[in-house]
C-alpha cells in the first residue's frame, strides 16, 4: 500500500526549498515493474482525478479509480504540486495493490528548482516516479526523428535534465523526466514499454480519459 504523507499547504511549501537535496535520480539495474499507477487531473469549476492501476506482464487495468474533489490550491505557475499532488494523494490512497511505479502528467526534475510534480510525489509516497508532459518547463533540446524510441537530451543550465522521446512513428515526441527513485534509462524504457495505443503511456491515456467523461 501507498504510504500516507503530510501534504499540508505548510509542508508542501517549504518542500520546494527542501526537496532536490532528497530526490534520488538513479537507474535501477533490471527494473521491471509489474504494476504501474497512473494520476490525471481535469479542472472545472471543481477537480476530476483519477488514477489506473496497469498490469504491465497482462497489459490490462487491475485497478481504476475516478473521483470528483474540492480544487485544493489556485494555479502558481512552476507551484503544480501545490494544487495538484493533494488530488491525487487522494486517490492513491484509495487503490487495493502495492504499485511499482508511479507516472503522473506533469514534470520530474525538469523544472526551474528541480522540485516537479513528479519529484514531490516520489519523495512523499517514497516510490519510482516518472514525470511525463506534452510540453517542455524548461531547458534545451534538439529535435529527434518521429521514430519510435528516438530519443534527444534536455539540457538546462548545463545539465541533463530529461528527454524529449519519440514513442510512437510519425508522432510528436513527449517530454519525460525521473522525479525520485529512477534514472533516465529506465523512465525511458517504461514509458516507451507503456505507450501501446497512443503515444502517452497506457495507464496515463486512460487516466485522462476518465477525468474528462463527464464534460
Amino acid at each position: 500500500m501507498i504510504n500516507n504523507p503530510d501534504i499540508s499547504p505548510e509542508k508542501l511549501k517549504g518542500l520546494y526549498l527542501t526537496l532536490p537535496g532528497r530526490v534520488v535520480i538513479k537507474d535501477i539495474p533490471d527494473f521491471n515493474p509489474e504494476f504501474v499507477a497512473a494520476c490525471d487531473v481535469s479542472y472545472r469549476e471543481v477537480a476530476y482525478v483519477s488514477c489506473v492501476i496497469w498490469n504491465i506482464l497482462d497489459r490490462e487495468i487491475v485497478e481504476e479509480i475516478t473521483g470528483k474533489k474540492d480544487i485544493p490550491a489556485e494555479y502558481i505557475p512552476c507551484r503544480f504540486a501545490l494544487r495538484e499532488l493533494p488530488l491525487i494523494a487522494e486517490v492513491l490512497l484509495e487503490v487495493s495493490p502495492d504499485i511499482d511505479c508511479l507516472i503522473v502528467n506533469g514534470h520530474g526534475i525538469a523544472h526551474p528548482d528541480r522540485a516537479g510534480l513528479a519529484c514531490f510525489a516520489g519523495v512523499l509516497f517514497d516510490v519510482p516516479t516518472v514525470g511525463c508532459a506534452k510540453n517542455i518547463l524548461v531547458g534545451e533540446y534538439t529535435q529527434p526523428s518521429l521514430k519510435k524510441g528516438e530519443y534527444s537530451d534536455i539540457i538546462y543550465k548545463g545539465k541533463k535534465v530529461g528527454e524529449v522521446i519519440c514513442t510512437r512513428d510519425g508522432t510528436t515526441p513527449i517530454f519525460v523526466s525521473p522525479g525520485h527513485k529512477i534514472g533516465f534509462e529506465s523512465s525511458r524504457r517504461i514509458i516507451l514499454n507503456l505507450s501501446i495505443n497512443s503515444k502517452y503511456p497506457e495507464p496515463l491515456r486512460l487516466a485522462d480519459i476518465n477525468t474528462k467523461k463527464s464534460l
